[in-house]
């Protein structure tokens, strides 16, 4: 990655043209990295968990608390970047853009099926994970440009709504069992439900509405991503900070409303109702607007704190530098973590012959195998930074976009040496 200072730029990331210079924007590496690095701590505390862990406080609060917004932020980070990424070209090229989108898109959608056979084997090709969204999207935000911000809103809006309705057309409620949460049914029963038993893929069907992250309802985070994104462009976000704040708390407060009040609410109503009980997989309307809530809220919060209050942006705390790194290999890090989720679990299979997926060991030790598989990645992708990072993920998808797009450079933000403060 070489000694360039934060707020200089290498690579494919976030830099906008301020009065003469390309400024940073950190608070979208800080966030994406952030939502990275408790997302792979989650997956080890809910996939090694036991039944003791399933009641564990900590393990809800991490899986809910955060997980569930954390996972919608993460997509509007990469709607923001791509509307960056786009204006760093210069003077817009409709069709050399359009091929740049159709080879990025496709490759991190053939990384996302190929993610899903090296961790959990062929026969779950097709559960859909976020990998496959993206790469889907990608391609989707392209035409998004042609389109008003005013008119891409009204579109977030009638995916937000109508996607319960298109559920209940595709009959999605069969894909999925459901039983209450152990830990929120103490103290509010009926109020959160999630999957009883594991999803079963379907191609299309999956794809679109019922898959883990279909793009249905999903792609509206990215969409929400990508307005910001505008606005930050245009040299207009930090006066849209009260509004984003005010629009947070708006659905935010309207999710946990329909959340309430959805308790009575067969659990069948997460899947085709607008009043339902909270869902995950799939993702209720209530929850949806929960996470698209959170997410705004969050980022205007880190947007302030990193790019409109913090005047010295090479003076950075450990934790936000440990963000950044991660977000500049936010693909490798992402595929890299399943592997190490999963494999175990298969050689535990070959040894013993049986598959203990949810039925490992309990909450603390579960968690601490995320602790270590985080540092484990933090290490590699430090070094990996200092060789240059090639053969990453990332590199290999800056070599095929230079077929498309000669001259082409990817930017990311160099947070130094950890140890050098």
């Amino acid at each position: 990655m070489g000694t360039k200072k934060l707020g200089e730029t290498k690579g494919e990331g976030t830099p906008v043209k301020k009065e003469g210079v390309h400024t940073r924007i950190l608070s979208i590496d800080v966030y994406r990295g952030f939502a990275l690095v408790f997302m792979a701590l989650i997956h080890f505390g809910l996939y090694y968990g036991d039944a003791e862990a399933n009641h564990n406080f900590i393990i809800f609060f991490l899986s809910h608390g955060l997980a569930d917004w954390g996972a919608a932020a993460f997509l509007m980070m990469m709607g923001m970047s791509q509307v960056l990424s786009a204006k760093r070209t210069g003077k817009p090229d409709n069709w050399l853009l359009f091929k740049r989108a159709l080879v990025r898109g496709a490759y991190i959608f053939g990384v996302g099926l190929l993610m899903l056979v090296l961790a959990w084997g062929p026969d779950k090709i097709w559960w859909w994970d976020i990998l496959t969204l993206m790469g889907f999207a990608t391609v989707v935000l392209f035409f998004c440009r042609f389109l008003p911000s005013w008119s891409l809103i009204g579109l977030i809006g009638a995916i937000m709504v109508l996607t319960p309705w298109f559920r209940s057309v595709f009959n999605v409620a069969v894909d999925w069992g459901f039983a209450e949460n152990p830990v929120i049914s103490q103290f509010v029963p009926g109020m959160y439900i999630e999957p009883e038993v594991a999803y079963h893929p379907e191609i299309v069907k999956g794809l679109f509405l019922s898959g883990y992250f279909p793009v249905f309802p999903w792609i509206a985070f990215i969409m929400i991503g990508f307005v910001i994104g505008r606005r930050i462009v245009a040299q207009k976000m930090r006066r849209d900070l009260p509004i984003l704040m005010l629009a947070g708390v708006v659905l935010l407060c309207l999710g946990l409303i329909l959340g309430y009040a959805g308790r009575e609410q067969p659990p069948i109503s997460a899947s085709i109702a607008w009043i339902s009980p909270l869902c995950f997989y799939p993702d209720s309307f209530s929850l949806i607007n929960i996470q698209a809530g959170m997410s705004i809220m969050v980022f205007s919060m880190v947007y302030f704190f990193f790019d409109v209050r913090k005047k010295d942006k090479t003076n950075l705390g450990i934790f936000s530098r440990l963000f950044i790194q991660t977000s500049n290999f936010s693909l490798t890090f992402y595929f890299l973590h399943y592997m190490l989720l999963a494999w175990p679990l298969a050689i535990i299979y070959l040894i013993t012959g049986e598959y203990m997926m949810d039925d490992l060991m309990g909450a603390v030790p579960a968690l601490l195998c995320g602790v270590a598989a985080v540092a484990f990645l933090e290490i590699l992708i430090f070094f990996w930074g200092k060789a240059g990072a090639r053969y990453s993920l990332e590199w290999f998808l800056a070599a095929l976009t230079k077929l498309v797009a000669p001259g082409y450079k990817r930017n990311v933000t160099t947070p130094g040496t950890f140890f050098d403060k």
